[in-house]
């Protein structure tokens, strides 16, 4: 498979973390993670970067002008002053990154690399000025105790590693301080007790901002995508209040008066002939009992209008005078016309609404690749048979063995084209009863009465054969296949738990064993063993 592009990995690093987890330097351990960080904050941080630059390097080299006024012409003062020039120089590279409007993935890690080696750099060159220069003890410590604020001011910004910075200059520090003063253990005592009180201040200052920013930053994004969902909801919730209003207003009223007495039809207007009788096909006088779909539900309604109840929006299905199914709502009222007893009814025909709805459902069983019912669909159909059938059942779930083998070699199209021609062979080779089902990915499953245990494991092991045998004409060529079937079997009258999930358990067991067995073969796994 082909590497991903440079764009898909931006994309995947501009994207908040999903499961976010923050490290004991208070970065992302993710470093795809901490890149999405400095991505999203780029215009806040890029401030900072150019700070640590222009301030950071010309404090360091104005410290070494300080130095070279105090203590005169010193020739190895007036190198040190150089490389200090030199580390300025290489702060005013850091500026220009910071410069940068925007910022990608790919210079990431150069922007980490050139902040790290200038706040690396100060390090050697103060402990070389410190160590050949007759500086005071007191001044050398308070600009070490400077130096180490400075570094953890900066340190959590974009490189975990920048936080040992301050040990790595404070360790060797104390060393000369101890070899400089021997006999005087005030002075290294006062030194660790100072340096040692910033290293860890700092410490824990860094590691505390470094965390706030990220997760002040993590909520910020749960906040926006939390709005923009919500957004997105009210959205779709009110394009489809719209498309509900326009289509019951675009959609004529059809009104009904019938005599409540016999039902008869005394007047109807002309949506309701388009409704209930297009093409005038009806005797006369039009009775209601005509169109109902279910004459019970009739008279439950009936019932409770002669109890002068009136009924609102009451989905009913009227069977139309060409004998065709629509799904109606119904509102009515019992009222006095012409000294009869009568109800007035008002019919909006839904059908192509509820259709819909029976679509969606249906897409929400149906897998879309082979045409069987998804693992939703089998659990009802499933359950309903489970509930039915007092024989006995074997469930089958079947893996095609080595499936990714062929995505891999031949690409998913191929792969797609084997598994809608696996699922067009299991589906015609079972009866008229069994459920068949793509229950996710490779694997499949089967629910089917059988006989006896021995007539399933009979079945299974004619769907393994007959699989192994069978030529899979693809875009690719002929591939041959095999698969590996795990069996479990609910036998009637037995003490133990006969429910999907308890099949499903067992079938996936046995599954197991046929592939741990070498696939290509069946295994059969008894309820509660």
């Amino acid at each position: 498979m082909s590497a991903p592009s440079s764009s898909t990995a931006s994309n995947a690093a501009t994207a908040p973390p999903s499961t976010p987890r923050l490290t004991a330097s208070g970065l992302f351990a993710e470093d795809l993670q901490d890149d999405a960080y400095v991505l999203a904050n780029w215009p806040r941080i890029r401030g900072r970067v150019r700070d640590i630059g222009v301030y950071g390097g010309s404090a360091f080299l104005l410290m070494g002008l300080v130095d070279y006024a105090i203590l005169g012409r010193v020739p190895m003062l007036a190198l040190i002053l150089l490389g200090r020039l030199g580390v300025a120089g290489y702060g005013w590279q850091v500026t220009r990154q910071g410069r940068r409007p925007t910022i990608t993935l790919e210079l990431l890690p150069r922007l980490r690399r050139q902040l790290f080696l200038f706040e690396l750099l100060t390090v050697p060159t103060f402990l070389l000025e410190a160590g050949v220069l007759p500086t005071s003890a007191a001044f050398s410590i308070m600009s070490a105790l400077t130096l180490v604020f400075a570094l953890y001011a900066f340190a959590p910004l974009l490189c975990r590693y920048s936080l040992w910075l301050g040990p790595v200059l404070t360790l060797p520090f104390m060393g000369m301080v101890v070899a400089g003063f021997p006999l005087d253990w005030r002075l290294p005592a006062s030194a660790a007790l100072l340096l040692g009180f910033a290293n860890i201040a700092g410490w824990q200052l860094a590691v505390a901002q470094a965390r706030h920013l990220r997760l002040a930053w993590l909520d910020r994004e749960a906040l926006r995508l939390e709005v923009a969902e919500r957004k997105l909801v009210e959205q779709a919730l009110e394009r489809s209040q719209t498309h509900l209003r326009r289509l019951f207003e675009a959609a004529p009223v059809a009104m009904v008066l019938l005599r409540l007495e016999d039902g008869a039809i005394l007047r109807y207007n002309q949506a309701a002939r388009t409704l209930l009788d297009p093409k005038g096909l009806s005797r006369q006088p039009l009775v209601s009992l005509d169109f109902y779909a279910d004459p019970q539900r009739r008279e439950l309604l009936r019932a409770h209008l002669r109890a002068g109840q009136a009924l609102s929006q009451i989905e009913l299905q009227l069977r139309n005078a060409e004998g065709l199914l629509r799904d109606t709502l119904v509102s009515a009222q019992p009222i006095e016309h012409e000294g009869q007893a009568c109800v007035l009814i008002g019919l909006t025909d839904v059908s192509g609404l509820k259709q819909l709805q029976r679509q969606l459902q249906q897409q929400a069983e149906q897998d879309m690749l082979t045409g069987l019912p998804n693992r939703r669909g089998f659990v009802a159909g499933a359950n309903d048979l489970l509930d039915r059938s007092d024989s006995a059942l074997a469930l089958l779930m079947i893996d095609l063995d080595h499936f990714k083998r062929i995505n891999d070699s031949h690409g998913h199209r191929v792969g797609d084209e084997v598994l809608e021609q696996f699922g067009a062979l299991l589906n015609a080779h079972m009866r008229q009863g069994d459920r068949v089902a793509r229950f996710g990915g490779e694997e499949f499953v089967v629910l089917l009465a059988v006989a006896s245990g021995r007539a399933a494991v009979d079945a299974a092991e004619r769907m393994r054969s007959y699989v192994e045998q069978h030529p899979f004409a693809t875009s690719a060529g002929v591939l041959r296949l095999s698969v590996s079937i795990g069996l479990a079997l609910r036998e009637p009258g037995k003490p133990v738990q006969n429910d999907l999930a308890s099949l499903l358990q067992a079938a996936d067991d046995a599954l197991y064993r046929a592939k741990q067995g070498g696939r290509n073969r069946v295994e059969m796994q008894a309820l509660g063993a």
